[in-house]
């Protein structure tokens, strides 16, 4: 006779995540209407950023600022 196989462990039930109280929902449309980054979101120009190449001589736009080597901002 084969042995019995256990069943699976019951998985609870998820516990649904309270809606965001408006206070806190209109903070994030104020940020995402001007371009910020957003808590659980890509931040996208840092991606843009770390995905180019490294030469230390190249101009490079952060934000719409041209940065040039050695300016001291």
């Amino acid at each position: 006779m084969p042995a019995p196989v256990p069943s699976p462990a019951p998985q609870p039930a998820p516990v649904p995540h309270p809606a965001d109280p408006p206070i806190y929902q209109a903070v994030l449309n104020l940020w995402a209407s001007h371009g910020r980054t957003l808590p659980g979101h890509r931040d996208q120009e840092w991606t843009r950023l770390a995905a180019g190449p490294v030469w230390a001589d190249r101009t490079v736009r952060v934000s719409g600022t041209l940065v040039r080597r050695g300016d001291g901002r």
